[in-house]
């Protein structure tokens, strides 16, 4: 477990300039809100100099939708996307009016070559993938519920395609091999070496396992978005759940896991905060604030 809780957590004002939140299960609640005490926690948060991040697995419509949300969209918003394959000014996104073909600060992407043998393994072993080509958005195979969960989450619209008939040239910032929790356990330990080689492979939640090109997370990803702001590592705090914030946890200077999140986490963080639905990111920043 952690080293502090929220409630013994030694606090050392004017070290941390840079707050990464991952969005489901963190800042956000379990019906996807987020509570007027968070949203004003972290506005004062801004008023105070912090630069806050959004950190996701999604597509940077969604970190726009919730920066909105938090009245913080602006020159100096930013977002890691696709668990760590790009990092985004949100400004640039939104002033390019596309969901395809946008401005990155940096990006890593997958081969259509490997992603073809990633869909024929998750094949073989009675699991679907979708996935986020550079060209084309989300594309998918298979409307199983899981998959729904992320259109429906994404909100940049799909595409239906087969995944073994891929264009060579075609590039992906992530795929996700879904299926059932007991069946993604048992094929991640048979992963060929060329994925593993290639790929950071991270359990973003039971039923998704992700492949991110190029050993890319969200910890390296917050390493560039710090450099872009100004700031190390080490004048971060990065707050998360599950597995895929593990890097991005390790990586900070103050890596908080939320209650609520997977054990491993909470053995990584160096402190564990309230849950998601009791506002655990607002009550720990809190503690930072004049």
């Amino acid at each position: 477990m952690a080293k502090y809780t929220i409630d013994n957590l030694p606090i050392v004002k004017g070290k941390y300039k840079v707050i990464a939140l991952d969005l489901d299960d963190t800042l956000l609640r379990s019906d996807k809100s987020i509570s007027e005490n968070t949203i004003k926690t972290l506005q004062k948060a801004q008023s105070q100099g912090f630069s806050i991040a959004i950190a996701t697995g999604r597509h940077p419509k969604s970190a726009v939708l919730y920066m909105q949300k938090l009245g913080y969209l602006n020159e100096n918003s930013y977002a890691v996307c696709f668990n760590g394959a790009g990092v985004v000014r949100l400004s640039d996104y939104v002033a390019f009016g596309k969901d395809i073909g946008f401005p990155m600060v940096c990006k890593e992407t997958a081969p259509s070559s490997l992603v073809r043998e990633v869909a024929e393994f998750a094949h073989a072993n009675n699991c679907v993938v979708h996935g986020y080509s550079v060209t084309r958005g989300l594309l998918v195979e298979n409307h199983n519920p899981h998959t729904q969960r992320e259109i429906d989450n994404g909100r940049v619209g799909f595409k239906d395609i087969s995944f073994t008939t891929l264009d060579d040239n075609e590039e992906f910032f992530k795929v996700l091999v879904v299926g059932e929790k007991e069946t993604l356990d048992r094929i991640r330990g048979e992963l060929p070496k060329k994925f593993t080689d290639f790929f950071a492979v991270v359990r973003s939640e039971a039923n998704y396992l992700e492949f991110i090109p190029n050993h890319s997370t969200k910890g390296t990803a917050i390493v560039h978005l710090c450099q872009a702001l100004g700031y190390t590592p080490e004048n971060a705090m990065a707050f998360g759940d599950a597995e895929n914030d593990l890097a991005m946890i390790k990586s900070v200077g103050l890596g908080v896991a939320m209650k609520n999140g997977f054990d491993i986490v909470k053995e990584a963080a160096d402190v564990v905060t309230l849950t998601n639905d009791e506002d655990g990111v607002a009550e720990l920043v809190k503690k930072y604030l004049d």
